[in-house]
């Protein structure tokens, strides 16, 4: 890729991005929603301004990287810990949930094998910490009591999330749960 094509490109990124992210807040909603919006509609499934390649995901990566990165930054652990016990059952209930609507959806509705539905349910259980720190950020929030137990349930989430996918991969692959390779 040329460097004044990839230039233009981030440039648009940029642009779309922070103006979709105005109109959503001006909305009420998210600036989160608008940024995402952009991506669909610059991206190749509309107007296809920006193409995929292995620039545009190495700087979609490191920002993820970044974002993470601000939430450790901003967490205030103290609070953190206290809305454990809370934050717990929120998350308890946001793993099990997914769990078994993706399970049975996929099993039942779609009549998938057992370990293709088990994987549809628990892909459906991680969460996206990114979206809901910078949500309740746009919010003023991620410091509240609910925006802590909010965060506590999502970093949760996510780590059961990955354990749960580890293990159904394991098991795909040897037929047995082995927790070392997992």
């Amino acid at each position: 890729m040329e460097v004044h094509t990839f230039l233009l490109q981030l440039l648009a990124i940029l642009v779309t991005a922070r103006i979709m992210a105005e109109v959503a807040n001006s909305l009420g909603a998210p600036g989160v929603i608008g940024e995402l919006a952009a991506g669909i509609v610059i991206g190749p499934s509309l107007l296809g301004w920006v193409e995929i390649n292995q620039v545009i995901l190495l700087l979609a990566e490191i920002g993820v990287i970044m974002l993470l990165f601000e939430v450790g930054l901003e967490t205030d652990f103290g609070k953190l810990i206290d809305a454990g016990r809370k934050a717990i059952t929120v998350a308890i209930g946001g793993f099990i949930g997914p769990m078994i609507a993706g399970f049975a959806l996929a099993h039942w509705l779609f009549d998938l094998s057992l370990i293709a539905s088990l994987f549809i349910g628990g892909t459906l259980t991680a969460t996206s910490i990114g979206i809901t720190v910078r949500t309740l950020s746009g919010v003023h929030r991620q410091h509240s009591v609910e925006g802590q137990i909010t965060l506590g349930a999502a970093v949760l989430d996510d780590i059961l999330g990955v354990v749960l996918l580890a293990l159904l991969y394991e098991f795909s692959i040897t037929g047995e749960i082995n927790w070392i390779n997992a």
